[in-house]
């Protein structure tokens, strides 16, 4: 059974901050609503009002000129990031990690917002965000601020959006010529699942220096310190980055997976991520 909740549509971002601001702790952002209403059947969520902003066409747009840096509106459906031309080519890791996201039929209504303010420790949209340094156009009654996506999550389904808030854009600076990305995950079944592990890759040729995030390891996806390559071979980058994964993460046991499982899987996951990185045939 659903539970008893009044709806509105709203036309602006404004009108959708004012609606939730005025009934604080009450009220739900409605836009996919794929894990929104299986919570409320499920009675983890109990919403008085939902707040659908789907209709907002700033919300809807995106902008994939990856020379100068790609805007994802929250409410692009997971589908429309996966099979993006200019995403697939420059920007595979982001691609490859909304494609593996639930179902197709799902992902037709599933929000790229959505992924993220659901705050899943095993989202698989945040690494690959994560590792190119994508930043959150945040808007509220008080105003609009950004901030970097390192700092949104806070714990375990909570982010830093205060009452009122909306995540509006996803922005991705622009990405220096020739960098590579990557996004690997560990799963129970074939098919749609949630991960065991995830992580995802970005090496910039410009600067020499590897960036990787990991999911589905710690309350929150975790961005490790950038891991020099310059000078060192793809076995040496390997051997670091194990070493810093290793040491930012402590995994647990949960219903997918032991701790043990995960601490035995993500070393070979990471060696696997930076030999695809360093191969001249893998990654893009």
């Amino acid at each position: 059974m659903f539970g008893d909740f009044e709806y509105a549509r709203a036309k602006s971002i404004g009108e959708a901050s004012r609606l939730l601001a005025e009934n604080t702790g009450a009220a739900s952002v409605f836009a996919g609503g794929t894990d929104l209403l299986v919570d409320i059947r499920n009675g983890v969520r109990s919403p008085k009002l939902l707040v659908d902003i789907k209709r907002i066409g700033r919300l809807t747009h995106l902008d994939t000129d990856v020379d100068r840096g790609v805007t994802i509106g929250c409410a692009v459906p997971l589908n429309r990031v996966a099979e993006n031309a200019r995403l697939r080519e420059r920007l595979s890791a982001l691609s490859d990690a909304a494609l593996s996201i639930a179902t197709y039929q799902l992902r037709n209504r599933a929000t790229i917002g959505g992924n993220l303010c659901n705050a899943s420790p095993a989202s698989d949209s945040i690494p690959p965000l994560l590792a190119v340094g994508a930043t959150l156009r945040i808007e509220g009654n008080s105003g609009e601020r950004e901030v970097p996506l390192d700092g949104f999550c806070t714990g375990v389904k909570t982010t830093c959006l205060a009452p009122g808030e909306i995540l509006t854009e996803i922005r991705i600076p622009t990405l220096p010529p020739g960098m590579r990305t990557a996004f690997l995950k560990q799963q129970r079944i074939r098919g749609h699942d949630l991960a065991v592990v995830n992580l995802a890759g970005a090496l910039s040729p410009a600067d020499g220096q590897l960036r990787i995030a990991i999911g589905s390891c710690a309350p929150v996806p975790t961005l490790l310190d950038p891991i020099a390559t310059r000078g060192h071979t793809p076995a040496a980058v390997a051997d670091e980055a194990v070493r810093v994964a290793e040491a930012a993460v402590s995994p647990i046991s949960d219903v997918r997976a032991s701790a043990a499982y995960r601490s035995a899987v993500l070393p070979v996951l990471v060696r696997r991520l930076v030999a695809r990185l360093t191969d001249a045939n893998g990654g893009t």
